[in-house]
């Protein structure tokens, strides 16, 4: 499938919904994604069906605090740096390149790189939504090795890191993006094209963009937008849509933790239920009514704005916001007894186990 400008606002859209608040405002990705495309032609997307099992894919994305990307800009060459460090330290070349995760804008970063390349972006993620942390990635998961990385950040500086395991990666990471500024660009996760099938959300590129076309579509018509963001999710491995609610955002309490936007939304809601408090660290992690746990991690917490139906990412959530918020079943990959002690509410931190939307 190829990729001109014209489908990047819909890809971008549907990316900053599936990310739960979190992966970074795609706002900026896109814009150097199209400008590139402007020079070199359409991008391809390439399915995991069609990928070669031998072939030799790598992952690549942005690693920090999704407020710092609102100020601090790239200069749009830091995910082919990052990609060509590791290719030179490990000495192959990337037949592919693979998003971290399909939220925000991680979803097209890769393309930043891949164009230049002239090589694929994989219809296919990590994470099938967005999520704070490596470890948390499907290719850890289910055992692909996020070591060695390489790290840059927009003056070049930068190296190829080893770490013992993915969770001491993760802080290796993460110390490094807060002496760059508070986010850099990481390359890693090195495949082959058998393992990406095995490990990978699936099809999850075309689906943000499938979704962004419906939020552009019935902009203004929050119940027909449901109706067809169900019928889209249908097919999937995605599960059941369901409206948390609605309201006014009257309560933040955010700050920058560690790299991490960390706090809780507080959104009085329409109907007089009471406070629909969501809980966040980068993404929304858990949606609470009254003390009532109505959705968790990893299951999907989206929160968009009444009217325009536009995806609010956690760091742009604003006081007087109308919003609407929704909670979708997160991908059978992430619900497995082998993902919920990584990817689950004690993955976080939380004192209790992962009940399914619904």
């Amino acid at each position: 499938m190829r990729i001109l400008a014209d489908n990047l606002i819909p890809m971008a859209t549907g990316a900053a919904f599936l990310a739960t608040g979190g992966g970074g405002d795609p706002r900026y990705a896109r814009l150097a994604v199209q400008a590139l495309l402007e020079t070199t032609g359409p991008a391809e997307i390439m399915t995991l069906a069609d990928l070669p099992d031998d072939s030799s894919v790598i992952s690549v994305g942005m690693s920090g605090s999704p407020s710092v990307g609102i100020e601090k800009l790239p200069n749009g060459l830091e995910p082919l740096w990052a990609v060509r460090m590791l290719e030179d330290h490990l000495e192959i070349k990337a037949d592919a390149l693979i998003s971290f995760e399909v939220g925000g804008g991680n979803s097209l970063i890769p393309f930043l790189a891949a164009a230049r390349m002239g090589i694929p972006v994989l219809d296919a993620d990590g994470m099938g939504r967005a999520f704070p942390e490596m470890q948390m990635e499907t290719f850890s998961i289910y055992g692909v090795s996020g070591s060695p990385m390489a790290v840059v950040d927009e003056f070049g500086d930068g190296g190829v890191l080893t770490a013992r395991d993915d969770v001491f990666g993760e802080k290796l990471l993460r110390n490094i993006g807060l002496a760059m500024g508070g986010e850099c660009y990481c390359a890693q996760y090195v495949m082959t094209g058998e393992e990406a099938k095995r490990v990978s959300v699936a099809g999850s590129l075309t689906l943000a963009m499938r979704v962004g076309e419906q939020i552009i579509h019935h902009r203004g018509n929050l119940e027909a937008f449901l109706i067809a963001l169900a019928e889209t999710l249908a097919p999937t491995s995605y599960g059941q849509l369901q409206l948390l609610g609605q309201g006014k955002v009257v309560a933040l309490d955010r700050q920058i933790v560690g790299g991490y936007d960390q706090g809780t939304v507080g959104i009085e809601t329409f109907d007089g239920r009471g406070r629909l408090e969501l809980l966040v660290k980068n993404e929304f992690l858990v949606a609470e009514l009254a003390g009532e746990r109505l959705c968790m991690v990893p299951d999907l917490i989206c929160v968009i704005d009444v009217e325009t139906l536009e995806p609010i990412p956690a760091e742009r959530v604003r006081y007087g916001q109308r919003v609407a918020v929704l909670g979708i079943g997160a991908p059978g990959i992430l619900t497995t007894e082998k993902a919920l002690p990584v990817v689950g509410p004690r993955g976080f931190g939380f004192d209790y186990d992962f009940v399914p939307l619904g």
